[in-house]
């Protein structure tokens, strides 16, 4: 989690935060990517994260990433720069939400 964490503020990013992706529609999405994004993660790529478990994080940020623009078509840095406006990874239900998976 740590280490999700701080990639996730390492990687400020250059577009802005559209007006229609608000903090309550972007914490929805955070959490419904994650779940899409673990649970994938949990059937498809257990065997590589016992080779190299730092591949967890970048595994579960690329597939959620992925989930958001094919569902809801916001880029990856669009998507980002609503999670930096609103500072989502610093919201406890989040928080919470990441430890459960």
């Amino acid at each position: 989690m740590e280490l999700f964490n701080l990639g996730i503020k390492m990687e400020k990013p250059s577009d802005s935060q559209p007006n229609d992706l608000t903090r309550e529609k972007t914490i929805k999405l955070v959490k419904e990517s994650n779940d899409f994004a673990f649970d994938l993660f949990k059937s498809q790529y257990l065997d590589t994260m016992q080779k190299d478990p730092m591949i967890m994080p970048v595994l579960i940020s690329a597939i959620a990433h992925d989930w958001v623009l094919k569902n809801h078509n916001y880029s990856e840095d669009v998507f980002k720069a609503s999670l930096f406006a609103n500072k989502i990874y610093e919201d406890p239900t989040i928080a919470q939400h990441m430890q459960q998976k």
